[in-house]
């Protein structure tokens, strides 16, 4: 179950839509064309500038999230796993706040951007949830577990 979460998740992050040049995309592009661009230009972030301005940063923030997430998918210890999903859900999560935090009466790009989000934020709010449940359910067996070995041993 969480295994489809953590697709859907990455799936809907690279479906956000964002205005690039005179024309619109969507993330997934982004993060592939990034690549290049730091190569070339290194990081710039320009906090007053207009939206196109972040977006090599959001495309590197979203290609490393997006990584860590897929890594987790192949790990194979729970508690490590679970632990690299929470991070590469947070890293999204930081890519999508950069994305849409700007001046929405200026630009309606970030509106967009926004909108087009309300997918992915929902379905990883529903993976947050389901992590905690997993990390409540482990802890109980734990407990569980100790208690009858305290048991078995008397």
């Amino acid at each position: 179950m969480i295994k489809r979460i953590k697709i859907w998740t990455i799936i809907l992050h690279s479906m956000i839509i964002i205005g690039a040049g005179h024309g619109i995309g969507i993330l997934g592009i982004m993060d592939i064309a990034c690549i290049p661009q730091i190569i070339e230009n290194g990081i710039q972030n320009n906090n007053f500038g207009d939206f196109g301005d972040n977006l090599i940063l959001v495309g590197l923030i979203s290609l490393i999230g997006k990584i860590v997430l897929i890594i987790s998918l192949f790990m194979k210890k729970e508690p490590n796993k679970n632990i690299a999903g929470l991070i590469g859900l947070f890293i999204l999560w930081v890519s999508f706040y950069v994305l849409v935090s700007g001046n929405w009466n200026y630009d309606s790009l970030y509106e967009l951007a926004f909108w087009t989000g309300l997918p992915f934020l929902i379905c990883s709010i529903v993976l947050f949830v389901l992590f905690f449940k997993k990390f409540d359910r482990i802890e109980k067996l734990n407990e569980n577990g100790i208690e009858n070995n305290e048991k078995a041993s008397l």
